[in-house]
């Protein structure tokens, strides 16, 4: 047994001291995660689930019907200075940012029909993305209320209405950083 021993110690310290890893880098990072612009163009975007946004929804679709996101590594939503994400369970569903300034409006996605739609927030800027706002697209509004207190995380309703006047609810949590 202490021959055992003898042999597998060297053997163990040796596998602990091969040269450390180099840290991983933003663009290895985005890479990885789908998220660098050259990455989608090499094929890594699923054809079945765009990973880009459009200013309109697919022709056909229900509007208010949310999907989770999925692959968003194409979507630019401008300039952020923070945002936040509607999780149900573990899908987001909602990503929305903005900046300081309360005269620009903020911006999300969502995807609706396999497909990702950007929406624009009213003016407001991150402060009203964060304490609830409603976005408009083209055929449909969403309009989240997520419950007071400025906690990083709060219960919110979110409500998709289509121009027909089709409503669907939707109840997760509101995550703001």
């Amino acid at each position: 047994m202490s021959r055992l021993l003898f042999v597998a110690l060297p053997l163990a310290l040796a596998a602990c001291s091969s040269e450390p890893s180099q840290q991983e880098g933003a663009d290895d990072f985005a890479n990885r995660i789908g998220q660098n612009e050259s990455a989608a163009v090499d094929g890594m975007a699923n054809p079945d689930k765009p990973n880009t946004a459009n200013a309109q929804p697919p022709q056909g679709a229900d509007l208010t019907q949310l999907q989770k996101l999925g692959d968003i590594g194409g979507v630019n939503l401008g300039t952020r200075e923070g945002g936040c994400t509607l999780m149900i369970g573990k899908d987001e569903m909602i990503i929305a940012g903005g900046v300081s300034d309360r005269a620009i409006p903020g911006k999300a996605v969502v995807r609706i029909g396999d497909s990702l739609t950007t929406v624009d927030a009213l003016v407001g800027g991150l402060d009203a993305v964060k304490s609830g706002t409603t976005f408009e697209g083209e055929g449909f509004t969403v309009t989240v209320s997520p419950a007071e207190g400025d906690q990083q995380r709060r219960p919110a309703n979110v409500l998709v209405r289509d121009a027909a006047g089709k409503s669907q609810s939707y109840s997760g949590n509101w995550i703001c950083g």
